[in-house]
């Protein structure tokens, strides 16, 4: 059984990397380079995943066995991707999201997403954003299934990413994860083809 989000605290950064590390090495088994090159690597860095479980914006899911799926959430706007025309302060943006291959398949991607959306509008933002691998187009056919709209493609030649998806925030209809509302939440803020292959 799938248990309630936690925020993720530094004891987790171990699992988190394990779920990113399965995920990378599932991707290129498929001939695709999402996330062949690792990012952020310093734990300094402001974009560390050290850095986001400091923020209190990395999620993380659990059953029985341990930690099954994870994702940041945030307002962090790409400027590489993002312009002030979109407006970019009301919306929420989804990064790192990643589901245990073993844990596939069974709508925790979707459940996650709902989740994420949800949050986002009890924080009184409008859209749920994320930027997807432009050459995974299998993973950008899954987040149209999930709501998402294409926005644009950004095409740059040092980022894999930078294809931009938004859906609007709303409650889900039948919310099957459930997480106290941001304003109690300890930390403050409250990517087959599917969730496994991760966003950016």
């Amino acid at each position: 059984m799938i248990r309630k989000p936690e925020l993720a605290t530094p004891r987790d950064a171990g699992a988190i990397r394990a779920l990113q590390e399965e995920a990378r090495a599932w991707l290129q088994s498929r001939g695709l380079d999402q996330w062949a090159t690792v990012r952020h690597t310093d734990p300094d860095s402001s974009r560390s995943l050290e850095s986001a479980i400091a923020r209190g914006e990395v999620w993380i899911w659990r059953d029985h066995i341990g930690t099954v799926a994870t994702t940041t959430l945030d307002d962090f706007a790409d400027p590489e991707f993002w312009t002030a025309n979109d407006d970019p302060d009301d919306a929420l943006y989804v990064h790192r999201m990643v589901v245990r291959r073993s844990a596939a398949g069974n709508g925790l991607g979707t459940a996650i997403l709902d989740w994420a959306s949800a949050y986002t509008a009890a924080s009184r933002r409008t859209w749920l954003r994320l930027d997807a691998w432009r050459s995974n187009t299998r993973l950008q056919d899954y987040y149209r299934t999930q709501g998402f709209t294409h926005v644009r493609t950004v095409e740059l030649p040092h980022r894999g990413s930078g294809a931009l998806f938004q859906r609007p925030a709303m409650p889900a209809a039948r919310p099957r994860i459930h997480e106290a509302p941001p304003d109690t939440a300890a930390h403050g803020y409250p990517q087959d083809s599917g969730p496994q292959a991760p966003a950016s």
